[in-house]
């Protein structure tokens, strides 16, 4: 009896169970047809420059460097830099992630490197973004020894740890086929009998407020 109920009452509303497949099918026709989307990614390190006393740099990372170079990065993801970065032609997510020892509520500094990140359906394009953003970095960090008038042969440094690269990330067009259908066909059945058991009850509610009609006087 409930299932007739059901089918008469998507046929009283089939226009919207027509619409409902409609979506449906375009909904996982775009999700069958996703672009590629790639993680660009590398790896900086900020350390003193070669000297006699420190031929070998990467030796004497302490903290204080990594400190400086996490508030650089910080510094750099704020929307005034957003906004610079879409002009210079960075589209997509970007990051720049220092190394943290701690948790994101007591973070410990204590690597001075960070990766350089963007996710965008280019592969191409990722990697001049990547170019973009860590030029970006290494001019914020020599403006502020600029600022703080910082002696050339004392001066940090950056180079690279990890060289740029590309990964494209994993996605599985026949999950998100399913999964469309699955939220469209429930929403394609829900939908109907929603607005039918609206209508039905208004139509009740009227027919019970009309006045009962008195026998005409002979």
């Amino acid at each position: 009896m409930f299932f007739n109920d059901v089918l008469r009452a998507l046929g009283r509303r089939w226009p919207f169970v027509v619409v409902g497949f409609v979506l449906t099918g375009a909904l996982g026709y775009q999700a069958a047809h996703v672009a590629p989307t790639y993680l660009a990614s590398e790896i900086l390190v900020v350390k003193y420059p070669i000297s006699e006393d420190s031929p070998n740099p990467l030796t004497g990372l302490n903290p204080s460097i990594a400190v400086t170079a996490a508030a650089v990065a910080t510094s750099l993801q704020t929307a005034d830099y957003a906004e610079e970065f879409r002009r210079a032609g960075v589209t997509g997510k970007y990051s720049f992630e220092p190394r943290n020892t701690g948790t994101n509520q007591e973070p410990r500094y204590v690597i001075s490197s960070l990766a350089v990140t963007n996710t965008t359906d280019s592969e191409q394009g990722s990697l001049r973004a990547l170019d973009i953003l860590s030029q970006a970095f290494v001019d914020k960090l020599t403006e502020l020894q600029d600022r703080w008038n910082v002696r050339q042969d004392l001066r940090f440094i950056v180079s690279t740890l990890v060289p740029p690269s590309t990964t494209e990330l994993s996605y599985s067009s026949q999950r998100a086929l399913i999964g469309s259908a699955l939220l469209g066909g429930l929403a394609t059945l829900a939908v109907p009998l929603w607005i039918d058991e609206i209508l039905q009850r208004r139509r009740r509610g009227k027919a019970a407020g009309e006045p009962a009609l008195e026998p005409a006087q002979a």
